[in-house]
């Protein structure tokens, strides 16, 4: 069986909103706007690496203290879709947890009002493993639903259920 390629991943990352595959600044945009309301006196700087790294760093005193890589799935809009048994965290992006700072990977749902936290912490915990994608092999970590937090305003009885870790609040 063929692994996913590079073209493959454009496809996955193309929405209608986006002037490309990587242009992900409304969705670092949305998270950052809730980070505002979790730290008083940080800065957030998207793209701290540069375009193809993590998503956005946190810095408290012009110090580095926390990295995120945020993604938005297109099958995640008003509920939480039956067919994921779990939450995946892609090997290829396996490069961040390898990097010296906390860091987190963020999932909103398709228009950004929900979205999932997990940890460095709590990803390496799990063994990365093939997985069949539209017919093409690919890297992951298949992450229980326990190790994640859920936020949004209007989180569904099947989230609720799900998501053990979750908490009411406004998104956008």
């Amino acid at each position: 069986m063929n692994r996913i390629t590079k073209q493959d991943i454009n496809k996955f990352g193309s929405y209608n909103d986006r002037t490309n595959n990587f242009d992900d600044d409304a969705d670092v945009n949305a998270f950052i706007d809730f980070l505002k309301l979790v730290y008083e006196d940080a800065e957030f700087r998207p793209k701290p690496f540069g375009p193809y790294d993590v998503d956005l760093g946190v810095y408290i005193d012009d110090k580095l203290i926390l990295i995120i890589d945020v993604e938005r799935w297109s099958a995640w809009k008003d509920t939480w879709p039956s067919y994921y048994s779990h939450v995946s965290f892609l090997g290829r992006k396996e490069k961040f947890l390898n990097k010296p700072y906390q860091f987190c990977m963020v999932y909103f749902n398709f228009d950004r009002t929900k979205f999932i936290c997990i940890n460095k912490e709590d990803i390496v915990k799990y063994p990365t493993v093939d997985r069949n994608v539209k017919g093409k092999m690919d890297r992951v970590k298949k992450l229980s639903f326990d190790v994640a937090r859920l936020y949004g305003s209007h989180l569904t009885n099947i989230e609720r259920g799900l998501f053990k870790n979750h908490f009411i609040r406004k998104i956008k």
